[in-house]
């Protein structure tokens, strides 16, 4: 058993100069806001994104996470070349909340976590290492 931890992130970006739509920040998934799939939250020339977690032991190798995860473009999907997003009709700003359990292993933390999204669809996701 390991000790409790609260653990807070935020990040964020913007593209100056001319923007190949490839290039755009995509926001959405395991490693960005959980609840929504891959690039599925927003395709931006600027994004914000947070996250705060709570984890906690649970027995042995195995502990637990609950989080909330948000994120948006800032409003600059339209400035994407083709205009991505917008063409995804994608919400360009959102909440994704959950729980998930972690196991300590060789390779590191592999983690499986449930989350719900402000658009009413839930997720699973998968991952190895914690989300940062």
């Amino acid at each position: 058993e390991g000790p409790q931890a609260l653990a807070f992130n935020i990040q964020g970006g913007t593209i100056l100069g001319d923007l190949p739509p490839y290039e755009a920040f995509i926001i959405g998934g395991s490693n960005s806001v959980r609840g929504f799939a891959e690039g599925d939250l927003a395709s931006g020339r600027s994004y914000l994104q947070a996250t705060a977690e709570y984890r906690f032991p649970i027995f042995s190798v195995i502990g637990g996470a609950l989080f909330v995860d948000a994120g948006t473009d800032l409003g600059s999907a339209g400035a994407v070349p083709g205009e991505p997003g917008e063409q995804r009709d994608l919400p360009g700003t959102g909440l994704g909340y959950g729980l998930g359990v972690r196991v300590q292993s060789p390779l590191g933390p592999i983690r499986v976590d449930f989350g719900l999204n402000t658009e009413g669809d839930s997720r699973l996701h998968f991952g190895i290492g914690e989300k940062f």
